[in-house]
Protein backbone atom coordinates (compact mmCIF):
# COMPACT_ATOMS: atom_id res chain seq x y z
CA UNK A 1 0.00 0.00 0.00
CA UNK A 2 2.79 2.29 0.74
CA UNK A 3 4.39 1.66 -2.65
CA UNK A 4 0.82 2.25 -4.05
CA UNK A 5 0.43 4.89 -2.63
CA UNK A 6 3.34 6.23 -3.82
CA UNK A 7 2.51 5.23 -7.44
CA UNK A 8 -0.59 6.94 -6.91
CA UNK A 9 1.18 10.18 -5.63
CA UNK A 10 3.75 10.02 -8.92
CA UNK A 11 0.86 9.89 -11.13
CA UNK A 12 -1.34 12.68 -9.50
CA UNK A 13 1.91 14.76 -9.68
CA UNK A 14 2.81 14.00 -12.99
CA UNK A 15 -0.83 14.92 -14.14
CA UNK A 16 -0.65 18.22 -12.24
CA UNK A 17 2.47 19.04 -14.05
CA UNK A 18 1.31 18.17 -17.64
CA UNK A 19 -1.79 20.17 -16.99
CA UNK A 20 0.32 23.10 -15.90
CA UNK A 21 2.47 22.04 -19.06
CA UNK A 22 -0.70 22.48 -21.45
CA UNK A 23 -1.77 25.58 -19.77
CA UNK A 24 1.46 27.28 -20.12
CA UNK A 25 1.29 26.32 -23.49
CA UNK A 26 -2.09 27.79 -24.21
CA UNK A 27 -0.62 31.06 -22.52
CA UNK A 28 2.53 30.91 -24.87
CA UNK A 29 0.38 30.16 -27.71
CA UNK A 30 -1.99 33.38 -26.78
CA UNK A 31 0.41 35.85 -25.80
CA UNK A 32 2.67 34.65 -29.37
CA UNK A 33 -1.43 35.50 -31.16
CA UNK A 34 -1.41 38.78 -29.43
CA UNK A 35 1.97 39.62 -30.24
CA UNK A 36 1.07 38.90 -33.92
CA UNK A 37 -1.82 41.15 -33.72
CA UNK A 38 -0.18 43.62 -32.28
CA UNK A 39 2.63 43.43 -35.05
CA UNK A 40 -0.35 43.37 -37.24
CA UNK A 41 -1.77 46.52 -35.85
CA UNK A 42 2.03 48.46 -35.44
CA UNK A 43 2.05 47.52 -39.53
CA UNK A 44 -1.44 48.85 -40.00
CA UNK A 45 -0.65 51.91 -37.89
CA UNK A 46 2.77 52.64 -40.11
CA UNK A 47 1.15 52.35 -43.21
CA UNK A 48 -1.19 54.84 -41.94
CA UNK A 49 1.38 57.08 -41.06
CA UNK A 50 3.56 56.89 -44.45
CA UNK A 51 0.03 57.26 -46.19
CA UNK A 52 -0.64 60.38 -44.23
CA UNK A 53 2.62 61.38 -44.59
CA UNK A 54 2.41 61.13 -48.39
CA UNK A 55 -0.54 62.83 -48.56
CA UNK A 56 0.84 65.63 -46.69
CA UNK A 57 3.77 65.84 -48.51
CA UNK A 58 1.77 66.31 -51.65
CA UNK A 59 -0.29 68.88 -50.58
CA UNK A 60 3.15 70.53 -49.01
CA UNK A 61 4.36 70.52 -52.69
CA UNK A 62 1.48 71.14 -54.49
CA UNK A 63 1.24 74.39 -52.27
CA UNK A 64 4.55 75.41 -51.93
CA UNK A 65 6.89 73.30 -54.24
CA UNK A 66 7.98 73.98 -57.30
CA UNK A 67 5.59 73.04 -60.46
CA UNK A 68 8.35 72.53 -63.13
CA UNK A 69 9.53 67.65 -62.81
CA UNK A 70 12.98 68.62 -63.51
CA UNK A 71 15.29 66.15 -61.46
CA UNK A 72 17.95 68.81 -59.75
CA UNK A 73 20.83 66.71 -59.42
CA UNK A 74 23.04 68.89 -57.16
CA UNK A 75 19.97 69.83 -55.32
CA UNK A 76 19.52 66.27 -54.28
CA UNK A 77 23.36 65.80 -53.40
CA UNK A 78 22.99 68.74 -50.98
CA UNK A 79 20.21 67.38 -49.63
CA UNK A 80 22.40 64.11 -48.80
CA UNK A 81 19.43 61.73 -50.65
CA UNK A 82 22.45 60.33 -52.73
CA UNK A 83 25.05 59.74 -49.90
CA UNK A 84 22.30 57.52 -47.80
CA UNK A 85 21.81 55.50 -50.77
CA UNK A 86 24.80 53.02 -49.56
CA UNK A 87 25.89 52.62 -53.07
CA UNK A 88 22.26 51.47 -54.09
CA UNK A 89 22.17 53.28 -57.49
CA UNK A 90 25.19 54.55 -59.49
CA UNK A 91 24.86 58.52 -60.18
CA UNK A 92 24.08 58.66 -64.68
CA UNK A 93 26.82 58.56 -66.77
CA UNK A 94 26.86 61.70 -69.41
CA UNK A 95 25.82 60.57 -72.88
CA UNK A 96 28.34 59.77 -75.17
CA UNK A 97 30.37 62.27 -77.29
CA UNK A 98 28.90 60.43 -80.26
CA UNK A 99 25.44 61.69 -79.73
CA UNK A 100 24.92 64.68 -81.75
CA UNK A 101 24.09 67.61 -79.55
CA UNK A 102 21.83 70.61 -80.99
CA UNK A 103 23.69 73.95 -79.60
CA UNK A 104 21.37 76.45 -78.04
CA UNK A 105 22.28 80.02 -78.31
CA UNK A 106 22.40 81.66 -75.13
CA UNK A 107 19.14 84.23 -74.45
CA UNK A 108 20.00 87.38 -73.04
CA UNK A 109 18.29 87.78 -69.68
CA UNK A 110 18.77 91.42 -69.17
CA UNK A 111 18.39 94.18 -70.61
CA UNK A 112 15.14 96.07 -72.60
CA UNK A 113 13.47 93.85 -75.67
CA UNK A 114 13.24 96.95 -78.61
CA UNK A 115 9.67 98.02 -79.17
CA UNK A 116 8.32 96.39 -82.53
CA UNK A 117 8.82 97.59 -85.92
CA UNK A 118 4.67 97.55 -86.23
CA UNK A 119 3.61 99.66 -84.03
CA UNK A 120 1.76 102.74 -84.63
CA UNK A 121 4.56 106.31 -83.67
CA UNK A 122 3.13 108.92 -82.22
CA UNK A 123 5.14 111.72 -81.65
CA UNK A 124 5.60 114.20 -78.86
CA UNK A 125 7.92 116.97 -78.72
CA UNK A 126 9.46 118.04 -75.65
CA UNK A 127 10.80 121.67 -76.37
CA UNK A 128 13.98 122.64 -74.13
CA UNK A 129 13.91 125.68 -71.97
CA UNK A 130 14.37 128.75 -73.55
CA UNK A 131 17.11 129.66 -71.43
CA UNK A 132 19.41 126.61 -72.35
CA UNK A 133 18.53 128.24 -76.21
CA UNK A 134 20.97 130.68 -75.63
CA UNK A 135 24.99 130.07 -75.18
CA UNK A 136 26.16 130.59 -71.67
CA UNK A 137 29.66 132.06 -73.18
CA UNK A 138 28.12 133.96 -76.17
CA UNK A 139 24.48 134.48 -75.17
CA UNK A 140 24.29 133.93 -78.82
CA UNK A 141 20.89 130.95 -79.94
CA UNK A 142 22.60 128.00 -80.10
CA UNK A 143 21.64 126.39 -83.69
CA UNK A 144 19.41 123.12 -83.63
CA UNK A 145 20.71 120.31 -84.57
CA UNK A 146 18.24 117.39 -84.59
CA UNK A 147 15.81 115.24 -81.69
CA UNK A 148 17.43 112.67 -79.16
CA UNK A 149 14.60 109.50 -79.35
CA UNK A 150 13.18 107.78 -76.56
CA UNK A 151 10.73 105.30 -77.02
CA UNK A 152 7.68 104.16 -74.27
CA UNK A 153 4.80 101.73 -74.98
CA UNK A 154 1.66 103.45 -74.16
CA UNK A 155 -1.70 101.27 -74.19
CA UNK A 156 -5.35 102.58 -75.54
CA UNK A 157 -8.25 101.01 -74.52
CA UNK A 158 -9.30 98.38 -77.17
CA UNK A 159 -11.30 100.73 -80.00
CA UNK A 160 -14.72 99.92 -80.96
CA UNK A 161 -16.43 100.64 -83.88
CA UNK A 162 -19.51 100.05 -85.78
CA UNK A 163 -19.57 98.79 -89.38
CA UNK A 164 -22.55 100.18 -91.35
CA UNK A 165 -22.98 97.67 -94.53
CA UNK A 166 -24.44 100.22 -96.73
CA UNK A 167 -26.01 98.17 -99.58
CA UNK A 168 -27.08 99.09 -102.71
CA UNK A 169 -30.62 99.46 -104.31
CA UNK A 170 -31.81 99.58 -107.77
CA UNK A 171 -34.73 100.02 -109.27
CA UNK A 172 -37.03 99.07 -111.95
CA UNK A 173 -36.97 101.21 -115.66
CA UNK A 174 -40.07 103.03 -116.26
CA UNK A 175 -42.62 100.64 -117.67
CA UNK A 176 -40.94 97.52 -116.08
CA UNK A 177 -42.24 98.01 -112.37
CA UNK A 178 -42.97 94.75 -112.06
CA UNK A 179 -39.64 93.68 -111.85
CA UNK A 180 -39.02 95.29 -107.93
CA UNK A 181 -36.55 96.51 -106.20
CA UNK A 182 -33.10 94.48 -106.23
CA UNK A 183 -30.96 95.31 -102.64
CA UNK A 184 -27.00 93.79 -102.47
CA UNK A 185 -27.15 91.07 -99.95
CA UNK A 186 -25.40 90.93 -96.66
CA UNK A 187 -21.58 89.33 -96.90
CA UNK A 188 -22.55 85.05 -95.81
CA UNK A 189 -21.53 85.01 -92.06
CA UNK A 190 -20.82 81.76 -89.94
CA UNK A 191 -23.32 83.51 -87.23
CA UNK A 192 -26.50 84.41 -89.39
CA UNK A 193 -28.61 87.85 -88.33
CA UNK A 194 -25.17 88.53 -85.68
CA UNK A 195 -25.19 92.01 -84.45
CA UNK A 196 -21.75 91.47 -83.28
CA UNK A 197 -19.37 91.73 -86.67
CA UNK A 198 -16.34 89.02 -87.49
CA UNK A 199 -13.80 90.66 -85.52
CA UNK A 200 -15.92 91.30 -82.20
CA UNK A 201 -17.12 87.34 -82.70
CA UNK A 202 -13.16 86.57 -82.31
CA UNK A 203 -12.56 88.99 -79.59
CA UNK A 204 -15.26 87.17 -77.39
CA UNK A 205 -14.08 83.70 -78.54
CA UNK A 206 -9.95 84.59 -78.00
CA UNK A 207 -10.84 86.31 -74.39
CA UNK A 208 -12.99 83.33 -73.43
CA UNK A 209 -10.39 80.41 -73.99
CA UNK A 210 -7.88 82.14 -74.81
CA UNK A 211 -7.63 84.96 -72.23
CA UNK A 212 -9.75 83.03 -69.87
CA UNK A 213 -12.28 85.72 -69.33
CA UNK A 214 -15.70 84.75 -68.33
CA UNK A 215 -18.28 86.56 -70.13
CA UNK A 216 -19.65 88.38 -66.92
CA UNK A 217 -15.87 89.72 -66.68
CA UNK A 218 -16.26 90.69 -70.75
CA UNK A 219 -20.38 92.65 -70.31
CA UNK A 220 -18.08 94.89 -67.57
CA UNK A 221 -15.25 95.59 -69.44
CA UNK A 222 -17.28 96.55 -72.54
CA UNK A 223 -19.78 98.99 -69.91
CA UNK A 224 -16.33 100.81 -69.36
CA UNK A 225 -16.51 101.84 -72.87
CA UNK A 226 -20.26 102.51 -72.75
CA UNK A 227 -21.68 99.23 -74.61
CA UNK A 228 -24.15 97.06 -73.18
CA UNK A 229 -23.92 93.64 -74.55
CA UNK A 230 -25.25 90.60 -71.99
CA UNK A 231 -23.47 87.58 -71.36
CA UNK A 232 -26.69 85.43 -72.44
CA UNK A 233 -25.89 87.34 -75.98
CA UNK A 234 -22.48 86.64 -76.22
CA UNK A 235 -22.90 82.74 -75.26
CA UNK A 236 -25.30 83.05 -77.74
CA UNK A 237 -22.52 84.39 -80.71
CA UNK A 238 -20.53 81.55 -79.00
CA UNK A 239 -22.93 78.77 -79.89
CA UNK A 240 -23.37 79.87 -82.90
CA UNK A 241 -19.69 79.99 -83.97
CA UNK A 242 -19.05 76.51 -82.36
CA UNK A 243 -21.76 74.84 -84.48
CA UNK A 244 -20.05 77.15 -88.28
CA UNK A 245 -16.83 75.58 -87.09
CA UNK A 246 -17.65 72.29 -86.57
CA UNK A 247 -16.58 71.35 -90.25
CA UNK A 248 -12.46 72.16 -89.01
CA UNK A 249 -13.09 70.59 -85.77
CA UNK A 250 -13.82 67.48 -87.40
CA UNK A 251 -11.27 67.90 -90.05
CA UNK A 252 -8.81 68.72 -86.99
CA UNK A 253 -9.78 64.96 -85.15
CA UNK A 254 -9.08 63.48 -88.83
CA UNK A 255 -5.47 64.96 -89.46
CA UNK A 256 -4.24 64.03 -85.71
CA UNK A 257 -5.49 60.39 -86.36
CA UNK A 258 -4.24 60.10 -89.99
CA UNK A 259 -0.19 61.44 -88.06
CA UNK A 260 0.02 57.88 -86.86
CA UNK A 261 1.04 58.93 -83.31
CA UNK A 262 -1.63 59.99 -80.91
CA UNK A 263 -1.39 62.08 -77.29
CA UNK A 264 -4.32 61.15 -75.57
CA UNK A 265 -5.44 62.61 -71.99
CA UNK A 266 -8.64 63.71 -70.29
CA UNK A 267 -9.33 66.32 -67.24
CA UNK A 268 -12.62 66.91 -65.30
CA UNK A 269 -14.92 70.02 -65.80
CA UNK A 270 -18.10 71.12 -63.86
CA UNK A 271 -21.66 70.93 -65.61
CA UNK A 272 -24.50 72.85 -64.28
CA UNK A 273 -27.42 70.33 -63.57
CA UNK A 274 -30.34 71.99 -63.00
CA UNK A 275 -32.54 69.18 -62.25
CA UNK A 276 -30.42 68.50 -59.24
CA UNK A 277 -30.00 72.04 -58.30
CA UNK A 278 -25.89 71.79 -58.34
CA UNK A 279 -23.03 70.66 -60.85
CA UNK A 280 -21.60 67.16 -62.04
CA UNK A 281 -18.44 65.74 -63.42
CA UNK A 282 -18.12 65.68 -66.61
CA UNK A 283 -14.88 65.68 -68.93
CA UNK A 284 -12.90 67.01 -71.73
CA UNK A 285 -10.62 64.83 -73.60
CA UNK A 286 -7.52 66.22 -75.82
CA UNK A 287 -5.72 64.58 -79.07
CA UNK A 288 -2.13 65.79 -79.35
CA UNK A 289 -0.75 64.71 -82.85
CA UNK A 290 2.57 63.20 -82.18
CA UNK A 291 3.84 63.18 -85.68
CA UNK A 292 3.87 65.91 -88.43
CA UNK A 293 2.28 69.46 -88.04
CA UNK A 294 1.16 70.30 -84.18
CA UNK A 295 -2.23 69.76 -83.74
CA UNK A 296 -4.63 69.69 -80.60
CA UNK A 297 -8.10 68.83 -80.40
CA UNK A 298 -10.93 68.45 -77.60
CA UNK A 299 -13.71 66.72 -77.37
CA UNK A 300 -16.67 66.62 -74.37
CA UNK A 301 -18.42 63.73 -72.64
CA UNK A 302 -21.05 63.56 -70.47
CA UNK A 303 -18.75 61.07 -68.51
CA UNK A 304 -15.68 59.12 -67.89
CA UNK A 305 -16.97 55.78 -69.55
CA UNK A 306 -14.71 54.35 -72.14
CA UNK A 307 -17.06 55.04 -74.63
CA UNK A 308 -15.71 58.40 -75.84
CA UNK A 309 -12.14 56.99 -76.87
CA UNK A 310 -13.56 53.85 -78.44
CA UNK A 311 -15.79 56.64 -80.75
CA UNK A 312 -12.93 58.74 -80.80
CA UNK A 313 -10.48 56.15 -81.85
CA UNK A 314 -12.73 53.69 -83.77
CA UNK A 315 -10.74 51.73 -86.74
CA UNK A 316 -7.02 53.63 -85.94
CA UNK A 317 -4.18 51.20 -86.15
CA UNK A 318 -1.18 53.77 -85.24
CA UNK A 319 0.20 54.31 -81.92
CA UNK A 320 -1.07 55.91 -78.88
CA UNK A 321 0.35 57.53 -75.93
CA UNK A 322 -1.43 57.73 -72.66
CA UNK A 323 -2.04 57.19 -69.10
CA UNK A 324 -3.01 54.01 -67.07
CA UNK A 325 -7.03 54.79 -67.66
CA UNK A 326 -8.28 51.31 -67.82
CA UNK A 327 -10.82 52.51 -70.48
CA UNK A 328 -7.69 52.38 -72.61
CA UNK A 329 -7.43 48.57 -73.12
CA UNK A 330 -10.47 48.38 -75.11
CA UNK A 331 -9.36 50.67 -77.40
CA UNK A 332 -8.19 50.10 -81.22
CA UNK A 333 -5.32 50.79 -81.88
CA UNK A 334 -1.80 49.54 -82.96
CA UNK A 335 0.27 49.86 -80.18
CA UNK A 336 -0.51 51.30 -76.73
CA UNK A 337 2.90 53.46 -75.12
CA UNK A 338 2.87 54.33 -71.28
CA UNK A 339 4.08 57.96 -70.16
CA UNK A 340 7.60 57.73 -68.76
CA UNK A 341 6.83 61.20 -66.80
CA UNK A 342 3.61 59.31 -65.21
CA UNK A 343 5.69 56.34 -64.10
CA UNK A 344 8.39 59.27 -62.61
CA UNK A 345 5.40 60.97 -60.36
CA UNK A 346 5.15 57.40 -58.79
CA UNK A 347 8.58 57.64 -57.71
CA UNK A 348 8.35 60.90 -56.65
CA UNK A 349 5.50 60.65 -54.57
CA UNK A 350 7.72 57.36 -52.38
CA UNK A 351 10.70 59.83 -52.12
CA UNK A 352 9.66 61.44 -48.75
CA UNK A 353 9.08 57.77 -47.40
CA UNK A 354 12.18 55.75 -49.51
CA UNK A 355 14.38 59.14 -50.14
CA UNK A 356 17.89 57.27 -50.95
CA UNK A 357 16.19 54.59 -53.05
CA UNK A 358 13.48 56.54 -54.94
CA UNK A 359 16.50 58.94 -55.51
CA UNK A 360 18.49 56.70 -56.75
CA UNK A 361 15.67 55.73 -59.25
CA UNK A 362 14.71 59.14 -60.32
CA UNK A 363 18.34 59.62 -61.20
CA UNK A 364 18.02 56.66 -63.71
CA UNK A 365 15.13 57.68 -65.07
CA UNK A 366 16.40 61.60 -65.36
CA UNK A 367 19.21 59.69 -67.94
CA UNK A 368 16.75 58.30 -69.72
CA UNK A 369 15.56 62.02 -70.18
CA UNK A 370 19.43 62.74 -71.03
CA UNK A 371 19.29 60.76 -74.02
CA UNK A 372 16.30 61.91 -75.59
CA UNK A 373 17.26 65.78 -75.13
CA UNK A 374 20.86 64.98 -76.88
CA UNK A 375 19.43 63.18 -79.85
CA UNK A 376 16.42 65.83 -80.12
CA UNK A 377 18.12 66.71 -83.39
CA UNK A 378 19.05 63.60 -84.73
CA UNK A 379 17.87 61.84 -87.83
CA UNK A 380 15.82 59.28 -87.72
CA UNK A 381 18.32 56.46 -88.32
CA UNK A 382 20.40 57.88 -85.57
CA UNK A 383 17.57 58.31 -83.08
CA UNK A 384 16.88 54.48 -83.63
CA UNK A 385 20.33 53.58 -83.39
CA UNK A 386 20.64 55.00 -80.39
CA UNK A 387 17.41 54.53 -78.68
CA UNK A 388 18.20 50.13 -79.78
CA UNK A 389 21.14 50.71 -77.74
CA UNK A 390 21.83 53.22 -74.86
CA UNK A 391 18.43 53.57 -74.19
CA UNK A 392 17.26 50.06 -73.74
CA UNK A 393 20.89 49.14 -71.73
CA UNK A 394 19.21 52.49 -69.52
CA UNK A 395 15.81 50.78 -69.42
CA UNK A 396 17.70 47.44 -68.04
CA UNK A 397 19.14 49.25 -65.45
CA UNK A 398 15.78 51.00 -63.75
CA UNK A 399 13.85 48.11 -64.43
CA UNK A 400 16.88 46.20 -62.32
CA UNK A 401 17.32 48.65 -59.66
CA UNK A 402 13.13 48.69 -58.83
CA UNK A 403 13.56 44.79 -59.00
CA UNK A 404 16.09 44.32 -56.71
CA UNK A 405 13.95 45.47 -53.25
CA UNK A 406 11.19 44.33 -51.94
CA UNK A 407 8.68 46.95 -49.79
CA UNK A 408 5.75 46.65 -47.79
CA UNK A 409 2.73 46.28 -49.70
CA UNK A 410 0.69 49.72 -50.58
CA UNK A 411 3.78 51.36 -49.06
CA UNK A 412 4.59 54.51 -51.91
CA UNK A 413 7.55 52.79 -53.45
CA UNK A 414 6.10 49.30 -53.42
CA UNK A 415 2.99 50.51 -55.63
CA UNK A 416 5.64 52.89 -57.39
CA UNK A 417 7.14 49.15 -58.71
CA UNK A 418 4.52 47.56 -59.82
CA UNK A 419 3.03 50.34 -61.75
CA UNK A 420 6.44 50.05 -64.17
CA UNK A 421 6.85 46.69 -63.95
CA UNK A 422 3.64 45.73 -64.92
CA UNK A 423 3.99 48.31 -67.73
CA UNK A 424 7.18 47.40 -68.74
CA UNK A 425 5.89 46.25 -72.44
CA UNK A 426 4.93 49.90 -72.92
CA UNK A 427 7.38 51.73 -71.42
CA UNK A 428 9.95 50.24 -73.44
CA UNK A 429 7.91 50.63 -77.22
CA UNK A 430 8.92 54.00 -77.40
CA UNK A 431 12.67 52.69 -78.57
CA UNK A 432 11.17 50.58 -81.31
CA UNK A 433 10.36 53.47 -83.42
CA UNK A 434 12.09 57.13 -83.65
CA UNK A 435 8.76 58.85 -84.14
CA UNK A 436 7.32 57.51 -80.77
CA UNK A 437 7.39 59.83 -77.83
CA UNK A 438 9.20 58.96 -74.21
CA UNK A 439 6.00 60.38 -72.06
CA UNK A 440 2.53 62.20 -72.38
CA UNK A 441 3.55 65.84 -71.84
CA UNK A 442 2.58 67.14 -74.89
CA UNK A 443 -1.10 66.36 -74.08
CA UNK A 444 -0.61 67.60 -70.24
CA UNK A 445 0.66 70.53 -71.79
CA UNK A 446 -2.44 71.26 -74.38
CA UNK A 447 -4.99 70.77 -71.38
CA UNK A 448 -3.73 73.22 -69.16
CA UNK A 449 -5.99 75.46 -70.62
CA UNK A 450 -8.54 73.49 -69.43
CA UNK A 451 -7.04 73.90 -65.87
CA UNK A 452 -6.60 77.72 -66.16
CA UNK A 453 -10.13 77.91 -67.51
CA UNK A 454 -11.71 76.14 -64.26
CA UNK A 455 -10.34 78.43 -62.32
CA UNK A 456 -12.12 81.28 -64.12
CA UNK A 457 -15.20 80.12 -65.74
CA UNK A 458 -15.60 77.72 -63.35
CA UNK A 459 -18.27 75.63 -65.38
CA UNK A 460 -19.84 74.97 -68.38
CA UNK A 461 -23.47 75.98 -68.41
CA UNK A 462 -24.74 72.78 -70.50
CA UNK A 463 -23.96 69.94 -72.88
CA UNK A 464 -23.67 72.72 -75.70
CA UNK A 465 -21.48 74.52 -73.89
CA UNK A 466 -19.31 71.73 -73.46
CA UNK A 467 -19.18 71.21 -77.24
CA UNK A 468 -19.12 75.11 -78.03
CA UNK A 469 -15.55 75.10 -76.01
CA UNK A 470 -14.74 71.97 -77.35
CA UNK A 471 -14.79 73.11 -81.07
CA UNK A 472 -13.36 76.80 -79.98
CA UNK A 473 -10.36 75.60 -77.97
CA UNK A 474 -9.23 72.67 -80.60
CA UNK A 475 -8.45 75.61 -82.96
CA UNK A 476 -7.11 78.06 -80.41
CA UNK A 477 -4.97 75.03 -78.72
CA UNK A 478 -3.60 74.35 -82.47
CA UNK A 479 -2.50 78.05 -83.05
CA UNK A 480 -1.17 77.57 -79.46
CA UNK A 481 0.71 74.98 -80.50
CA UNK A 482 1.77 76.62 -82.96
CA UNK A 483 2.85 79.51 -81.83
CA UNK A 484 0.20 81.50 -84.37
CA UNK A 485 -1.72 85.22 -83.29
CA UNK A 486 -4.96 83.42 -82.63
CA UNK A 487 -7.29 86.64 -83.43
CA UNK A 488 -5.80 87.28 -86.36
CA UNK A 489 -6.48 83.54 -87.08
CA UNK A 490 -9.79 83.49 -85.95
CA UNK A 491 -10.75 86.96 -87.61
CA UNK A 492 -9.73 86.04 -91.15
CA UNK A 493 -11.16 82.25 -90.63
CA UNK A 494 -14.68 83.81 -89.91
CA UNK A 495 -14.31 86.02 -92.96
CA UNK A 496 -13.63 83.16 -95.40
CA UNK A 497 -15.45 80.43 -93.88
CA UNK A 498 -18.87 81.07 -95.51
CA UNK A 499 -17.60 81.36 -99.23
CA UNK A 500 -14.83 78.47 -98.75
CA UNK A 501 -15.75 75.41 -100.60
CA UNK A 502 -15.70 72.31 -98.56
CA UNK A 503 -13.20 70.47 -100.03
CA UNK A 504 -10.50 73.50 -99.41
CA UNK A 505 -11.38 73.36 -95.95
CA UNK A 506 -7.83 71.87 -95.44
CA UNK A 507 -6.14 75.69 -95.94
CA UNK A 508 -7.83 76.83 -92.69
CA UNK A 509 -6.28 74.37 -90.07
CA UNK A 510 -3.47 76.49 -88.42
CA UNK A 511 -0.42 74.20 -89.62
CA UNK A 512 -1.30 75.63 -93.07
CA UNK A 513 -3.27 78.95 -92.73
CA UNK A 514 0.32 80.13 -90.78
CA UNK A 515 2.41 79.56 -94.14
CA UNK A 516 3.45 82.54 -96.17
CA UNK A 517 1.95 84.53 -92.83
CA UNK A 518 4.92 85.38 -91.04
CA UNK A 519 3.31 88.32 -89.19
CA UNK A 520 0.93 86.41 -87.75
CA UNK A 521 3.89 84.08 -85.57
CA UNK A 522 3.65 84.96 -82.02
CA UNK A 523 7.97 85.26 -80.62
CA UNK A 524 8.95 82.36 -78.14
CA UNK A 525 9.15 83.17 -74.86
CA UNK A 526 11.82 82.09 -72.63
Amino acid sequence: MIIGGRHFGFLVGSMGMAAALIKLREEVQKRDETIAELDRQLKRQQGTIEQMQQQMADLLRRLYGRRSEKLDVNQLLMEGLILDSDGEATPPEAPPAEIPRAVKPKSKRNGRRPLPDHLPRHEIIVPAPEDEKLCPTTGKARPFIGYEDSEKLEYIPETLRVNVYRREKYGSPMGAEENGVFTAALPPTVVARCLADTGMLTHVAVSKFDDHQPLYRQERILLRQGVHISRKTMAGWLRAMGAGLNGLWELTAERILASGVVHHDDTPVSMLDPGAGKTKQTRFWIAVSGAGPPLVHFSFSLNRKQEAPKKFFAGYTGALMCDDYPGYANVDCGRLLSCWSHARRYVEKAKKVEPAFATGVLLEIAHLYRIEKAIREATDAERLEIRQTQSMNQLDVVFDLLQSREFRPQSPMHRATHYIMDNRQQLTRYTEDPRLPIDNNAAERAIRRVAIGRKNWMFLGSETGGQTAAVLMTLLGSCWANRINAWAYLKDVLDRLPSLPEDELEQLLPPTWIEGRPEARLPRLD
